[in-house]
C-alpha cells in the first residue's frame, strides 16, 4: 500500500464530497463516505452523488430521515447503482416493510433497509424474522437491545434463519469477551452480533481470535476503542493473521499523522481496518462480497450510532443550559 497515494485519494475525496454535499452536513459523516470511497478504490462522481441526492428530495418529505446525515451516506450506496429513482424507491419500500413488522422508523431503519432481500416475494418474510432476532437479542440484553440494533438484526437474518440459536450464541460471545475485560455496552453487544455473521452456531475459535487482535493492537499503542469492537469481530472473521494486522498498524500511524484526521482519531482505526479489509479481499475472493458490502453498512451504522450520540449529548447541554 502505498500511503501517500492513500492520503492524496482521501485529501482529494473528502475536498469533493464537501462540496458536493454541502457546509451542513456532519464532518464526519464526510470523512466516513471519503474512507470508503478510498478504500474500495472507487472515484467519487459528484455529479451523479446530487443526482442522488436530488432524487431522495423529490421522493421524500422534508421530515424524512433521509433529508437528514444519514441520507448522506445512503446517498453513497446509491450512486453506484444504474437506476438512481428505483433505488430511492427500494430504500423507501423497504423500510415501510420494516415499519409494518413493528421497527421504529429512524436512522437505523433507514440502514437496515439496505439490508433487506432484493427477492420481493421474500421481504415480509426477512423482515418478521428479523423482528423475531431482533425480540430473542431483547430477551439475553433487555436494556441494551435498542434502535441500533436493527441493522444487526435484518443484516444477520434470513426467512430461513434459527433466531433463537443466533441470539443464544451472540450472548455466548457476549459473555466470553467479558471475561477478557471487553467493555460492557452497545458496542459490545454489536461485536457478539458480528460475529454470528457466517454462522449462528457457536465458534470457539472466534472469541481467542478477536482477543488476540485487540492484544496485537494494543501493544503496539493503537488505540482501540469500544467504537471499534464491531471492526475488530470482521478481521476475526477474515482469520487476519500477525502479518496483516501488522499492516494495519503501519496503516494506523500513517494515517494518524493526516491533518484532515487531526480532530476525528477515531476515525484513523477505521480507515486503517477499513483500507487493510479491502486490500486483503483482492486476494481472499471467498467472502469478498458479502463481507465487504457488508462493512460499508456497518460502517454507517457504527455512524449513525456516533451522530445519535452527539445529538443526544448536544441536547442535554441545550436543556441543561437552559
Amino acid at each position: 500500500m502505498d500511503f501517500v497515494i492513500i492520503e492524496n485519494q482521501f485529501t482529494q475525496t473528502v475536498e469533493d464530497i464537501a462540496k458536493a454535499a454541502g457546509w451542513s452536513v456532519d464532518r464526519k459523516i464526510i470523512l466516513a463516505i471519503a474512507s470508503t470511497y478510498v478504500a474500495t478504490g472507487r472515484t467519487f462522481d459528484a455529479l451523479k452523488y446530487n443526482e442522488v441526492l436530488q432524487e431522495i428530495k423529490k421522493q421524500t418529505s422534508w421530515m424524512s430521515p433521509l433529508r437528514a446525515n444519514i441520507g448522506y451516506s445512503i446517498a453513497a450506496n446509491i450512486v453506484e447503482q444504474d437506476d438512481v429513482k428505483q433505488a430511492v424507491k427500494n430504500i423507501l419500500v423497504n423500510e415501510k416493510i420494516l415499519k409494518e413488522v413493528k421497527f421504529k422508523s429512524g436512522n437505523f431503519n433507514f440502514i437496515a433497509a439496505q439490508f433487506l432481500t432484493k427477492i420481493e416475494s421474500e421481504k415480509q418474510a426477512h423482515a418478521q424474522t428479523a423482528r423475531a432476532l431482533y425480540e430473542a437479542i431483547r430477551k439475553h440484553h433487555r436494556f441494551l437491545t435498542s434502535f441500533d440494533d436493527i441493522p444487526y438484526a435484518v443484516l444477520l437474518s434470513s426467512p430461513t434463519d434459527d433466531v433463537v440459536l443466533r441470539a443464544e450464541t451472540m450472548n455466548c460471545y457476549y459473555k466470553e469477551l467479558r471475561t477478557y475485560y471487553f467493555n460492557a455496552g452497545n458496542e459490545l453487544q454489536w461485536l457478539s452480533q458480528v460475529l454470528t455473521f457466517i454462522s449462528p452456531q457457536y465458534d470457539s475459535n472466534l472469541v481467542p481470535s478477536v482477543v488476540n487482535i485487540r492484544d496485537i493492537l494494543k501493544k503496539q499503542d493503537v488505540k482501540v476503542k469500544t467504537m471499534h469492537y464491531p471492526l475488530l469481530g470482521f478481521l476475526a472473521i477474515l482469520q487476519v493473521n500477525n502479518v496483516q494486522i501488522q499492516q494495519i498498524t503501519d496503516l494506523y500511524y500513517e494515517l494518524k499523522g493526516m491533518k484532515l484526521l487531526k480532530w476525528h482519531r477515531e476515525f484513523v482505526l477505521f480507515m486503517a481496518i477499513q483500507i487493510a479489509i479491502y486490500d486483503m479481499a483482492k486476494v481472499q475472493q471467498s467472502l469478498s462480497m458479502s463481507i465487504m458490502t457488508s462493512i460499508e453498512l456497518l460502517i454507517q451504522a457504527q455512524q449513525a450510532a456516533m451522530m445519535a450520540a452527539v445529538t443526544a449529548a448536544a441536547v442535554a447541554s441545550n436543556t441543561s443550559s437552559s
